[in-house]
């Protein structure tokens, strides 16, 4: 395989918390924010209020164009700044830890194949030097490097390290649940309590317990 065959079949992952998932089930998938709202639908809110402030005020450049809002938000990467975020308690009015955090996985050629809209980012997509491309071959201007390292905080050398990390795959509305090929846990308790949950909602992907995609 080469290695823009690779880079074009790159796993992404979402972060939800796990008591979200009958909600995600019920709907079929996941829903972006705007739409969430608009069809009031309920969820443990685990995201910076701030930062959701400035994502539903920012414009994607590309179409279908709309706000991040009307995205759902993939990672290139496992052990995210957000998730850093949560596991040291810096979530404002959210205090569940990081054990609680499930990972939702699906791939770009995954996405790509369904004919789903999509945009992605090479870094956080709410900073201005953040660039938008569609083209999956343009999938080269993200930092692979870094998505790779278990580090990822700044450096005096490079102090852009975090917000290429934070680097988005978006796509547009909705992702319905028969792209999401698994779930990702912490801890093998973790495995039985989230496999009950996709049991009761026949969900069809695998449960895979991951540790190391956590701090």
């Amino acid at each position: 395989m080469s290695i823009e065959q690779m880079i074009q079949k790159s796993c992404l992952y979402h972060i939800t918390h796990y008591r979200n998932l009958p909600s995600i089930f019920a709907q079929g998938g996941l829903v972006a924010n705007n739409l969430a709202k608009s069809k009031k639908i309920s969820y443990v809110d685990i995201a910076h209020a701030s930062i959701q402030d400035r994502r539903l005020t920012t414009w994607v450049p590309l179409p279908p164009f709309g706000t991040l809002h009307d995205y759902v938000p993939f990672y290139f990467a496992p052990r995210s700044p957000m998730l850093y975020a949560i596991n040291k308690g810096r979530v404002e009015g959210y205090k569940g830890g990081q054990d609680e955090i499930v990972y939702l996985l699906t791939r770009t050629d995954l996405i790509h194949s369904s004919g789903l809209s999509y945009v992605f980012t090479d870094g956080h997509p709410v900073m201005k030097v953040t660039d938008f491309y569609q083209d999956l071959y343009e999938l080269s201007q993200i930092d692979w490097d870094i998505m790779r390292s278990t580090y990822w905080h700044d450096t005096e050398e490079d102090p852009d390290r975090k917000r290429r990390r934070q680097a988005e795959f978006l796509v547009y509305q909705f992702v319905p649940i028969h792209l999401l090929a698994a779930i990702a846990v912490k801890s093998r308790e973790w495995e039985l309590i989230v496999g009950k949950i996709a049991a009761q909602h026949r969900y069809r992907g695998s449960i895979i317990v991951r540790p190391e995609w956590y701090f």
